[in-house]
């Protein structure tokens, strides 16, 4: 017999119409209203075992059903929102997570206090308390998460494209002319059963754009994971990431706050990769320019030597233990499509002329638009659920000679 799926509020509300109809029974027998609420307050409901109800409860959903009928015995309608903040927004939300993160000691008092005094504008603190329990980060729910130990027991996924790991970490500098250093930031990912790098580089923000980024080369590269792991980090955790994993039918899991332990794995590589390649950059002949050479010279040591390497956990390099397995990777149907499943949608007013603004840049589009947030070439325009096309950049001294009204010319 298959689960019945009504709801909890639906339920409660069919019991008031019971009730009710059982004392409109009584009235209609002679009885005056005040005797039959007496009665129907001392007994159970619906049955022996079930719940009593006050005199004034009973009374109150009686004259809801005179008045308004089932739907009112049905309560206030659900929020359209619930579940979700109405005075913290999802950046100001994560901004205070990676706050939290950085200061994980501090009473959140002191913060708070902090952070006005700075100039933050930030919601009541109840709210901030609630938003923070939530998403995991109250006082509480931090203490259950600092554990002193690990986990009793090692894990590693049954086969190759099982169990992805994805984490962010600080890069080498690169000098630029005239004198100043140029920060990056290495997003790398690891194949947990083989240790494969399916793909790695370095960027200049450890925003989404560049672990969406890195997750597209990886998956063109390597096929499609069941299931990707990642800290709490902004760029993780917010809803275009979770949209394009659910997109590609992979699984998104965080680890809990304060759990290192979980993701051992990339933290070692991490390590490694800042012991050795980043090494040979301070080498004599090993030093690099821009951002291009970084990450091409990145490459070559994936390829020509870590993939290649005996892992010391597995005894087998990690190219040779994801080839060698017998199990099936799963792949894209349609490559030439992927681009269009990362792409970040927006909303943005039409301006009389036709025009929107994207990114600094002043476009001829209707409505929707849909793009690649990290190399914004191809913008597709969609209305309803349909493509309508490409966006193009607006040409300032066309519109000056054939926009009615603003016409320069002499």
């Amino acid at each position: 017999m298959p689960n019945d799926p009504t709801k909890p509020k639906d339920l409660l509300a069919l019991r008031r119409f019971e009730i009710v109809c059982h004392l409109q029974a009584q009235r209609q027998s002679g009885l005056p209203l005040c005797a039959c609420l007496q009665a129907a307050s001392a007994r159970p409901w619906p049955a022996e075992g079930g719940a009593y109800y006050a005199y004034r409860t009973l009374e109150t959903w009686w004259y809801d059903y005179q008045k308004g009928g089932y739907p009112a015995l049905c309560g206030k309608p659900a929020r359209t929102d619930a579940g979700q903040s109405r005075s913290l927004d999802e950046a100001t939300g994560l901004w205070l997570v990676e706050q939290i993160k950085e200061s994980p000691g501090t009473p959140l008092q002191v913060l708070l206090r902090y952070w006005r005094a700075q100039g933050k504008a930030l919601p009541s603190s109840s709210s901030v308390y609630r938003y923070l329990k939530a998403a995991g980060y109250d006082r509480r729910t931090l203490r259950a998460g600092r554990l002193e130990s690990g986990p009793q027991k090692a894990f590693e996924a049954p086969a190759p494209n099982d169990l992805w790991m994805v984490d962010f970490a600080t890069g080498p500098s690169l000098h630029v002319p005239g004198g100043k250093a140029l920060g990056t930031h290495l997003c790398v990912l690891i194949d947990d059963h083989s240790r494969l790098i399916p793909f790695a580089a370095y960027y200049l923000a450890a925003d989404t754009a560049s672990f969406l980024h890195t997750l597209k080369e990886a998956v063109l590269r390597r096929g499609l994971p069941h299931k990707l792991y990642t800290d709490q980090g902004g760029p993780f955790i917010n809803h275009h990431a979770k949209i394009v994993c659910a997109n590609l039918g992979i699984r998104l899991l965080h680890a809990k706050p304060y759990h290192a332990w979980s993701k051992g794995k990339i933290e070692r590589l991490i390590q490694t990769i800042q012991q050795d390649f980043e090494m040979t950059l301070r080498l004599p002949g090993g030093r690099v320019e821009d951002l291009a050479a970084l990450n091409a010279a990145l490459s070559r040591w994936i390829a020509e030597i870590y993939q290649l390497r005996v892992h010391s956990s597995t005894g087998q390099s990690p190219h040779a233990r994801f080839a060698g397995s017998a199990a099936p990777v799963r792949t894209l149907e349609d490559p030439a499509r992927v681009e269009a499943l990362f792409y970040t949608r927006a909303e943005r007013v039409v301006r009389k002329d036709g025009t929107v603004t994207l990114g600094k840049k002043l476009l001829e589009v209707p409505l929707e638009l849909r793009f690649d947030p990290q190399s914004f070439e191809r913008i597709e325009v969609w209305h309803r659920g349909r493509m309508h096309g490409l966006a193009r950049v607006a040409d300032l001294q066309r519109n000056s000679q054939t926009h009615r009204g603003t016409n320069y010319e002499r």
